[in-house]
């Protein structure tokens, strides 16, 4: 019996009022009995006290321990039906026509085994702003249409034999660089569709967003250099230090090229910098020492 034609998984964690506009939005673009839409949820606070009635069509799955995004991911894959499976988050809210622009995109690329979109955001202070750049600001609009280096795990789709080739690495916690990865050494190709758009809203604290910074720069280290020899590790630790500024440049050539929020990224830099810092660091420790705990602290 054929699943549904478009399974999104949500991962949450501690957004619920960003989380109530993703589901909303989601709402009044899925089409009943044909699409399914799967939260993945480890907040303090279980979502489905709150929305469970108002959304009574969508699956929610509780857990009470804190899981990373790809951890979360997997457990939602466990129960997704559907041969296109699209993912975001609860910090994200897709824009009006967002599944629509991601179905037409794998048509038109039957071979494509992922397609995603832009990310935008929806600042309130410097501080958002940077959150947001450093974040998902590679993937800032307008992006157009067509092939693409790398695509966001915020905003992504694929199709379900993608998964498959990666099945190992899905079970294995990892980060959707390392599926594309995959994919590549297999000949395929990734595919942006610059109208499936989300748009983000930050809702955490300074504090907050340095620890993740760290722990995901240590846990990425440890997952790129796993495998590699001492003489390597050490190679890519002495790089760390210029992390901060190549960062940033790049950043800032991005935002001129596009034309797009240069004065919030301006604003922005004193928040930027020391972001980019600590995930520097995070990623220094983590060709040295390994991961340690990051992989259960990086949400």
């Amino acid at each position: 019996m054929p699943g549904p034609g478009l399974s999104i998984i949500v991962v949450s964690y501690n957004s619920p009022a960003t989380l109530e506009l993703c589901l909303e939005s989601l709402a009044s673009q899925l089409h009943l009995g044909k699409d399914e839409v799967i939260v993945a949820d480890c907040s303090d606070r279980d979502p489905r006290l709150g929305f469970r009635q108002q959304f009574p069509y969508f699956r929610f799955l509780r857990f009470d321990e804190r899981l990373s995004i790809p951890k979360l991911r997997r457990e939602g894959l466990k129960v997704a039906r559907a041969e296109i499976v699209a993912f975001t988050e609860g910090r994200l809210v897709p824009a009006s026509g967002w599944a629509k622009a991601l179905l037409e995109a794998h048509a038109i690329h039957k071979d494509g085994p992922a397609v995603g979109g832009p990310i935008d955001f929806a600042a309130s202070s410097p501080f958002d702003a940077a959150v947001f750049f450093c974040e998902y600001g590679w993937h800032m609009p307008p992006t157009g249409d067509g092939e693409a280096e790398e695509l966001s795990g915020a905003n992504l789709s694929y199709k379900r034999w993608a998964l498959e080739l990666c099945r190992d690495l899905i079970d294995a916690a990892a980060w959707e660089p390392f599926w594309h990865q995959r994919l590549k050494q297999h000949g395929h190709r990734l595919v942006r569709a610059g109208r499936a758009l989300v748009c983000y809203h930050n809702s955490l604290s300074p504090s907050q967003f340095l620890r993740q910074r760290f722990h995901y720069g240590r846990w990425f280290a440890a997952a790129r250099a796993e495998g590699s020899g001492f003489l390597r590790r050490l190679l890519y630790a002495a790089i760390c230090p210029l992390l901060p500024v190549l960062l940033t440049v790049r950043q800032a050539r991005l935002v001129l090229k596009r034309r797009r929020h240069q004065r919030a990224f301006f604003a922005a830099l004193p928040w930027i910098v020391p972001f980019y810092m600590v995930w520097s660091l995070g990623e220094f420790c983590g060709y040295l020492t390994g991961k340690g705990s990051s992989d259960r602290r990086a949400f």
